[in-house]
């Protein structure tokens, strides 16, 4: 199978972003998708939000060579904040809160090919078309430790980056649970992929992902991994989404302990089909990603207002 098209909605830009239970396969299923992609022949950047940063040693191992010790020298989006102020010409008192209320044709937008003077600063390039920019951390740093802003906080210029980036293609992978999506990480993509263990426990925890992504009107999807035993959840989660569900991936025990960048031959026509179904799905416009940001500021907005005109008391 030839993938030779991206849908026509978004043929500028793609933002996928992977999410799932921690343990179900996400890297490996980000891994087989990014090689797919690769196909398309688009400047692709692959944002690791992982702070275990699985994804980015095995593409920095695969492409160059990298240890621990080059690992931890990456640029990282958590220190990017004074640099997004600079690209987005905004004044150093403006808030966040400020600038998500800001119209789509009045925000900068971020490049993906030719990088934009901030995307270049926080990627490493691994090829001359697909580049890393990595968003965890490997080890204990002291401004992240004794920071007085919070980790979502941290996050906020790589959450505007997703929704604003154009020319090429983004995949992004959060950390595992639903974490990343309770604080909107995802907000910006056209499509969420959620990788699910055929076990209770990672249905149980998709089913919350796709309420939250749901609730913040992105499209979903799911990918099926490690199909090796049937239980009676799985059974009724593959009734209820088989109009969703991508793909499923078997259990592949030969595969297990390589990295999957170098045994791509052996999954491709696995994960070539699964590309295919997502590109076929409805996805978002640009306009309309950035219109989510909007309507989930303004929800935050009345929810602040709500929570003011409350008395806080305790319930004994």
């Amino acid at each position: 199978m030839t993938i030779n098209t991206i849908n026509a909605s978004s043929d500028c830009e793609l933002v996928i972003a992977l999410m799932g239970k921690g343990g179900t396969g996400k890297t490996f299923t980000s891994l087989g998708l990014i090689q797919a992609l690769r196909k398309l022949d688009k400047a692709m950047i692959v944002a690791d939000a992982d702070t275990n940063r699985s994804l980015s040693r095995y593409l920095t191992a695969h492409y160059l060579a990298y240890g621990e010790e080059e690992l931890k020298q990456l640029p990282l989006m958590t220190q990017a904040e004074k640099d997004f102020y600079e690209f987005q010409q905004l004044d150093s008192e403006k808030t966040y809160r400020e600038f998500y209320g800001t119209p789509f044709n009045q925000v900068k937008k971020f490049s993906v090919e030719t990088p934009d003077f901030f995307t270049q600063k926080y990627i490493t390039n691994l090829d001359e078309k697909l580049a890393l920019m990595s968003v965890g951390t490997s080890a204990m740093r002291i401004e992240e430790l004794y920071s007085t802003r919070c980790s979502h906080a941290t996050l906020n210029p790589l959450k505007a980056w997703l929704a604003l980036s154009t020319n090429g293609i983004v995949v992004l992978d959060c950390g595992g649970g639903e974490d990343s999506g309770r604080f909107g990480l995802p907000i910006g993509a056209n499509v969420v992929v959620v990788v699910v263990e055929a076990t209770p426990d990672a249905i149980a925890i998709s089913e919350d992902i796709r309420a939250i992504d749901e609730e913040l009107g992105i499209p979903v999807v799911y990918v099926l991994n490690k199909c090796l035993n049937q239980f009676p959840e799985v059974e009724a989660f593959e009734a209820e989404h088989q109009d969703t569900i991508v793909g499923k991936i078997p259990f592949m025990p030969t595969i297990y302990g390589k990295n999957p960048l170098e045994v791509f031959e052996e999954i491709e026509p696995i994960f070539t089909p699964i590309l295919e179904k997502i590109l076929a799905q409805k996805l978002s416009t640009p306009q309309q990603r950035w219109q989510r940001v909007l309507r989930w500021q303004e929800r935050l907005q009345q929810q602040r207002e709500t929570s003011k005109s409350q008395p806080f008391s305790f319930i004994s």
